[in-house]
């Protein structure tokens, strides 16, 4: 399909387990909250590296990067969400300057741009590492409200790849799947698990709604072209920037 070729494509392709991984992925989310923010980390954290892993490996292809450096770098920042808001804050600043250090003080390659070698590590290890981090944050103080991101962000993405992956433009997708979100949001107001009260669940709700599709979008924005190999920054990529924002609210 044309759309498919397009810089900032968000591919939705159906060869391939997607789907049983999918379901596979949100329920291991749904038993680990249930029974130890622990378990949460340990399913977010080695997603949280190999994304930071894969996006460099997608650059590698046309600078030098440092995937290794990305994929512990990202693991790193997923962990420090265990510990807190302020350790997930400290950890970014760490590990912002950390790569910027690389870039600059290790001996590389005669010819390698020290800026853009610090740009693509900052972009491999940041974006992913943080919305783990952040989701585990949230595991840890607001169990309720990790779950109900989770399933919010799922319904999203039901509708999202059952519709968009037959899809012959950028649109269809992300209208069914809010439209599954919305659905999934009027239950939760009706429910109104702890820490939601009537005034603020729709507020949180938009977020969501406005953030799953943009988080796609800058999935495709981090990687060299939106159609790269990068299947641990797809299973994240609807919570860049919705799991960071519902933190910053909480």
């Amino acid at each position: 399909m044309p759309w498919l070729t397009a810089r900032f494509a968000v591919p939705r392709l159906a060869d391939g387990p997607k789907v049983s991984l999918g379901v596979l992925w949100a329920i291991s989310l749904l038993v680990a909250v249930g029974l130890s923010a622990v378990l949460v980390g340990v399913v977010l954290v080695p997603i949280a590296a190999v994304a930071g892993l894969q996006v460099a490996h997608s650059w590698s292809e046309h600078e030098y990067t440092d995937r290794w450096a990305t994929a512990l770098t990202a693991g790193a920042l997923a962990l420090s969400g265990y510990f807190g808001v302020a350790a997930l804050g400290a950890a970014v600043l760490a590990i912002t300057l950390a790569l910027v250090a690389y870039a600059v003080l290790l001996p590389l390659p005669k010819g390698t741009n020290r800026i853009r070698l610090a740009a693509s590590l900052i972009l491999s290890a940041g974006p992913a590492g943080l919305a783990s981090g952040c989701l585990l944050a949230l595991a840890v103080d607001l169990p309720q409200a990790f779950v109900s991101l989770l399933v919010l962000v799922s319904a999203y993405e039901i509708g999202d790849f059952l519709i968009g992956s037959g899809a012959a433009n950028a649109f269809e997708g992300p209208i069914a799947g809010l439209v599954g979100l919305l659905l999934v949001a009027v239950g939760l107001y009706l429910l109104l698990p702890h820490p939601f009260t009537t005034s603020n669940l729709p507020v949180y709700a938009a977020v969501a709604a406005l953030g799953a599709p943009a988080g796609q979008f800058a999935a495709s924005a981090i990687l060299p072209i939106g159609t790269a190999w990068a299947p641990a920054l797809r299973r994240l990529d609807s919570y860049l920037l919705v799991a960071p924002i519902w933190l910053l609210l909480f």
